[in-house]
């Protein structure tokens, strides 16, 4: 049952987390900003076309400033209590720290299931239209050519897609060669566009060059309107891999992702790392809330600095060990499930230590 105190607490909590959520998010728009300018300028983007940008950045950036504002505002949340000597007051009614913190983990833990949807229905989206403009404009400046996608239809059929398009699924500039045993090319198709028939389950064409060569002569040469061709594996969820990042997939696309890699006997370790992080990483809320208050409570320090350095740390402490996971899970030494969830047990363990040794 929600009591006052309870209401108290929340509001509190809850103002705390939206001033550090704003506060946070301007901060690494702006640090993005400096680092970005150039790049703006050297692309001759205008203002319209920066602000359009950074209005698909923002989502990214929220969720980014999201587990550090919850981390932060329990932290402070907790030492203005003790500040107040509120506290000790409600400790003196016989309120325990566990029915304390109560409203403060089901708001983190509503926190989190927000996030959650938040990464999938928005992000995952503003990520991929971001990344298209970055694409026009060459933003990523260590990305300056854009990747071919190549693959083997068959022993002596290869295809070539420069760019592909998952929203709409289309693909563009698309060859399809086919070579002879003294690898010389006997026949080619070139089309600027193919487009996926969801019902067929094949590829369409509006228009197709059809060449064809005998001993490196060319025989004949035709325009083909209007046709259809099923090209084995080669279907969005596979073409993704190349032309979209996991960040721009949200969860369900990114699983059926790793489903067809895995029917084609490629290592997912990457995706499924991704895949778990997608669910992990929001969840980092709850356990970040509570460590934070063990934390605050064992802290026996009213002072605001000792706590943001402390909320600092926390944070810090818990983005090594995503790190560390994501490594170790990509190259294989542990689990891609364990690797993804290791900062949060780890987080849990240090949390049950603390509040065993110093407040229990």
């Amino acid at each position: 049952m929600i009591t006052k105190l309870d209401l108290y607490i929340l509001k509190k909590f809850i103002v705390r987390i939206l001033f550090l959520l704003i506060t946070i998010s301007a901060i690494i728009l702006l640090t993005n900003f400096v680092e970005m300018i150039d790049n703006f300028i050297d692309a001759n983007m205008n203002s319209k076309e920066i602000l359009n940008y950074y209005l698909l950045t923002i989502p990214m950036l929220i969720s980014y400033a999201i587990p550090m504002s919850v981390t932060i505002g329990t932290v402070l949340s907790i030492l203005t209590h003790v500040k107040n000597n509120e506290l000790l007051a409600i400790r003196s009614l016989g309120i325990g720290y566990i029915r304390l913190s109560a409203i403060i983990c089901i708001s983190s833990l509503a926190i989190s299931f927000g996030h959650f949807y938040f990464e999938n229905s928005i992000v995952s989206n503003s990520n991929h239209l971001r990344n298209k403009i970055m694409k026009k404009y060459n933003l990523k400046k260590n990305k300056t050519k854009l990747r071919n996608f190549i693959e083997d239809l068959g022993k002596n059929k290869s295809i070539i897609i420069m760019n592909y398009n998952n929203k709409q699924k289309i693909a563009t500039n698309i060859t399809i060669k086919e070579i002879n045993k003294k690898n010389q090319v006997i026949a080619r198709i070139d089309a600027e566009h193919m487009k996926w028939n969801e019902i067929l389950q094949n590829w369409h064409f509006e228009k197709m060059s059809l060449r064809t060569w005998d001993n490196e002569m060319l025989v004949s040469q035709r325009i083909i309107q209007d046709s259809s061709i099923k090209l084995s594996n080669i279907n969005p969820l596979y073409l993704i891999t190349e032309f979209i990042l996991p960040e721009e997939m949200d969860y369900f696309e990114l699983k059926n992702f790793i489903k067809i890699k895995k029917e084609s006997g490629s290592n997912t370790n990457k995706w499924e790392v991704g895949l778990f992080h997608k669910t992990s990483y929001p969840f980092s809320n709850l356990v970040l809330a509570i460590f934070s208050i063990v934390s605050a409570i064992g802290l026996k320090n009213s002072n605001i600095s000792y706590g943001i350095g402390l909320s600092l740390l926390i944070i810090v402490i818990y983005y090594i060990l995503i790190v560390i996971g994501k490594n170790l899970g990509v190259e294989g030494i542990i689990s891609p499930l364990f690797s993804a969830w290791i900062a949060n047990v780890s987080i849990i363990l240090i949390t049950l230590y603390y509040y065993k040794k110093y407040i229990f």
